[in-house]
């Protein structure tokens, strides 16, 4: 009987702490709260510094564009252009660098950012599900706990 509840006492914290684990990651995986932003873009990057990084764009989406906001100027890049979305190895205050591929005039260009994906934020796991539904061709890496 003792080898029972001692049995219990362990596995009991391991199966919740997996329950949580999956439900979190459910949580993030499949967008609810969606912040638009003006002119109905919703954003998906900010710097991850307290400063502002050494990057002044940030980027948005809609239905059929990626923007690149400068300071003067935004550049639009098309959603069936996308090829490919995955994380990089740079991580900074503990947020993963992205990468997304396209292609601009038969050449290969890619753009990289930092997402502001939080428990309340869900707008770039919307824009991972919104190219999947534009180019179903495009490689797109889920959101997990280990790529954020």
């Amino acid at each position: 009987m003792r080898e029972t509840v001692n049995f219990l006492l362990l596995a009991l914290p391991i199966i919740v702490l997996f329950i949580l684990v999956t439900s979190f990651s459910r949580i993030v995986r499949h967008p609810k709260r969606i912040i638009p932003e003006d002119n109905g873009r919703k954003k998906i990057s900010s710097n991850p510094s307290f400063f502002g990084g050494s990057s002044n764009k940030s980027y948005y989406f809609d239905d059929d564009f990626l923007y690149e906001v400068d300071k003067r100027t935004t550049y639009e890049i098309g959603l069936t252009k996308i090829t490919q979305i995955k994380p990089g190895y740079t991580k900074v205050n503990n947020r993963r660098k992205w990468t997304i591929t396209y292609i601009k005039e038969g050449e290969k260009k890619q753009v990289q950012f930092y997402p502001n994906l939080t428990v309340f934020n869900h707008n770039f796991a919307d824009f991972l599900t919104t190219v999947k539904r534009v180019n179903p061709d495009a490689e797109v890496k889920n959101v997990s706990l280990f790529n954020m």
